[in-house]
């Protein structure tokens, strides 16, 4: 098998094991931040498993992603520990299994999409626009709202409220 293909075959897995887990139990509500944390690990998801989509279809777009990546990873990292914070306080000491079946879940979530040429280029011109916004957190969650829907968060989004005024 060519390396592309286990890394297919590998994805196929994931699939499988994530479908057999146990839907995430309530991780208590999301407040703006890590919800906004989620979004952007969703982005950096959703451009991951396109560009090997692209690549399994032959065409090459990992140059932009790698180059999101780069100039992202200080807020890439930094949305990855927010997550990981919120899952350890919502499932403590299997908070890092449940942060791994929510990014799995993420990615796969695009593993099934389709892939065209046009798919692959707009890919690419998110990929490049993602790295243009250089960490910033704004610029990032704009693009991903453009792209998509926002993940669904285990717990849901905190409610807003108002204190009355004394």
């Amino acid at each position: 098998m060519t390396g592309l293909g286990t890394k297919l075959a590998a994805g196929i897995g994931l699939v499988a094991i994530a479908m057999a887990q146990p839907a995430l139990a309530d991780a208590g509500c999301w407040n703006s931040e890590q919800a906004a944390a989620a979004r952007v690990r969703d982005l950096q998801s959703r451009l991951m498993v396109a560009t090997l989509r692209c690549k399994a279809f032959g065409i090459d777009v990992l140059a932009p992603y790698n180059s999101f990546v780069t100039v992202n990873r200080e807020t890439l990292q930094a949305a990855n520990g927010v997550l990981k914070a919120q899952f350890a306080a919502g499932f403590g000491s299997e908070g890092e299994s449940a942060y791994d079946r929510f990014t799995t879940s993420l990615a796969n979530q695009y593993g099934a999409d389709a892939t065209t040429d046009q798919i692959c280029a707009e890919t690419a011109d998110a990929a490049l626009e993602a790295a243009e916004a250089g960490g910033d957190v704004t610029r990032l969650l704009a693009i991903a709202e453009r792209l998509g829907a926002a993940p669904e968060l285990p717990g849901g989004a905190c409610p807003i409220r108002f204190s009355a005024a004394r």
